[in-house]
């Protein structure tokens, strides 16, 4: 099984009827994702899919993945408005209030969870949360099972870009997930940038972002005192494939568009796989040519 996996896509940054450089990058990983001989199974799109959860800025995302042709699944993020996803995605599985659901027909379990907060840039889990949580875990405790949700429950050491340490949503979180050890991995957005980090006997992953990313710094920040540091580049669109074997799963992070070709699997380069299988063969000589 591959779980495909997309996240804070920002989608009508620059505004209505105008031209969305967001869009543009989403369409180069969706083209990524369908080049694939063998692609995901379905594609988990982890919030901030849009920039400022206006209805016609779903609408366009919509649009846009009318063409991926396998199941598109959702959570919400900061960004995220629950009213105006709901009038577009009208199929979207709400529970108490809440965009949290499960994926059953799969290998893997899926829990997709909600942890927007109106008004808050950073996450949220609630008590009621919590307690749907569990009680989704304790119907089938044996079972492998992925949680997906935006705000990543960890301390990412990027000051401005992080969960407080000991927050009362992270430890709530930690807390479910600690009683029950089939959670194989929760994966998330948020930080724009690559991230993965132990959490309550399982592994958080942070996807990339299809909008630019977050500068990588580990210096303290002042909110207060500017001083010039870079904050957002704007690296290549990302994703992430998330294979499972059917005993692991393994993370991989992708970026689009990919570059210069510099070997196929042809006569000439037949070598290479030879080589690296230990199938035999010379050693090629690939990396220098032109």
């Amino acid at each position: 099984m591959i779980i495909g996996q997309i996240t804070d896509l920002h989608i009508g940054f620059d505004g209505q009827d105008k031209r969305c450089a967001n869009m543009q990058r989403l369409h180069h990983v969706l083209d990524s994702l369908r080049s694939f001989r063998r692609g995901p199974d379905l594609l988990l799109l982890t919030g901030d899919l849009v920039e400022s959860g206006e209805q016609w800025a779903y609408e366009k995302l919509k649009d846009a993945l009318t063409s991926l042709h396998i199941p598109a699944y959702f959570a919400l993020g900061n960004h995220d408005n629950r009213d105006a996803f709901a009038d577009v995605f009208g199929d979207a599985n709400f529970n108490d209030g809440f965009l949290q659901y499960v994926i059953e027909d799969h290998p893997v379990r899926i829990i997709v969870l909600d942890s927007l907060k109106p008004g808050r840039h950073g996450g949220s889990f609630c008590a009621r949360r919590a307690d749907w949580l569990r009680a989704r875990l304790s119907e089938q405790p044996d079972r492998p099972t992925l949680i997906a949700l935006h705000h990543p429950p960890i301390v990412t050491h990027i000051g401005w870009m992080t969960a407080k340490p000991g927050a009362d949503w992270t430890r709530r979180l930690s807390e479910v997930v600690s009683d029950f050890p089939n959670v194989i991995q929760i994966i998330s957005g948020h930080i724009h940038r690559t991230i993965t980090q132990p959490f309550a006997g399982s592994l958080v992953s942070v996807a990339n972002s299809v909008a630019p990313q977050v500068k990588l710094e580990f210096a303290q920040i002042d909110a207060d005192i500017p001083d010039g540091r870079i904050l957002l580049t704007e690296d290549l669109p990302g994703y992430c494939l998330h294979y499972w074997d059917g005993e692991t799963l393994t993370t991989h992070t992708g970026t689009s568009p990919e570059g210069r070709v510099i070997a196929r699997f042809d006569e000439k380069h037949s070598s290479v796989v030879h080589l690296t299988t230990d199938a035999g063969g010379q050693n090629p000589k690939i990396m220098g040519e032109h």
